[in-house]
Parts: C-alpha cells; structure tokens; sequence
C-alpha cells in the first residue's frame, strides 16, 4: 500500500502532529545511538510509514505525521481526537522493544521514551507495551461518587470542602 494512500486512510485533511522518539537503555539511561526505529499506524502494523535511525543522544529526528483535525479536540465529538502509531525499536546488543498506542495530536510534538535492555541481563522476550486510550476518549467504568463533606474523624483532623490559603505561615526553626 503506497505511503500516500496509508495517509489519506488516517486523517480525511492536512492536520500534522509530530513525533520524536528518545531511545535508551534500562542500564543507566544511556542513550542507544543507531537504533532502528520503525513507525506504522496502528490500523495497518504491517505498513511501514517511516524508518529512522538514533543519533549520539539516542534521539531520532521529529518527523511528521498525520492527525486528526484539531477542532476533535477542542470540543467533544465521537472522532477519536488523536491518531495512534505503533513504534518497533530495534539495536545490537538489546532486547526490541514494541510499544502500541503512541498518540499524535494535531500541532503538537510528542516525545516517545523508549527504554532496551541489554540481551545479556534478559532472557530471551519481545516486549510489547500497549499504551490505554486516553481516559477522556476511551470506555472506562464511571468515577465512584463520594460526599462532598466528609465526615470527622475522633482524631481531629478537619477536611474542609474547599482550598484555604492561610494568611500567615509561622515557621519554627
């Protein structure tokens, strides 16, 4: 499927988020240069979109990507307001690593930590981490109600039902 066409099925306009990925290993945070990065969207993981390589700090360069309109965003509407990619890491000497889910909003830059544990200190696994839909758009059961005013303890703590803000602060020293 040509890139174009892979486009035109995410976003029906010209809404561009980017991206940047941040590559490192579980070891000391240290940044993994010449990892291969591949991007695809999540509705056809097959379908490679982009392909980039780390540099010394274990960054990859902001690419663009497509997103939803921006105006999903800005009022509630049943369109998901983000566009989902998936991101397959890969360097010498690590584990690969997937991650499922990474969101891309319209003008905005998201960063992607990923961290690669070395293959000496693992047994031999592929991690996936899928990343939730976001708790605004995705199906979560109802916050449990509580009273507004709760009630006193015998050990005279008071819970008020809204921030104050003391006039004065003595401090002790």
């Amino acid at each position: 499927m040509p890139q174009n066409i892979l486009r035109m099925a995410q976003t029906d306009n010209n809404s561009v988020g980017k991206l940047q990925i941040n590559v490192t290993s579980s070891l000391g945070l240290i940044p993994i240069q010449d990892a291969t990065v591949t991007i695809s969207y999540t509705g056809i993981p097959d379908v490679t979109i982009e392909k980039l390589n780390t540099n010394s700090s274990g960054q990859t360069e902001v690419v663009d990507l497509p997103a939803p309109p921006i105006e999903y965003s800005l009022t509630p509407v049943e369109q998901q307001p983000y566009s989902e990619y998936n991101i397959q890491v890969e360097a010498p000497g690590y584990e690969p690593v997937m991650v499922s889910g990474t969101e891309i909003l319209p003008d905005v830059t998201a960063l992607q930590p990923i961290q690669l544990t070395p293959l000496e200190t693992t047994e031999e696994q592929n991690d996936v981490i899928v990343i939730p839909d976001h708790t605004l758009f995705g199906e979560y059961p109802p916050k449990i109600p509580e009273d507004e005013i709760k009630p006193m303890d015998e050990s005279g703590e008071i819970v008020l039902s809204r921030v104050v803000i003391p006039e004065y602060i003595v401090v002790y020293i």
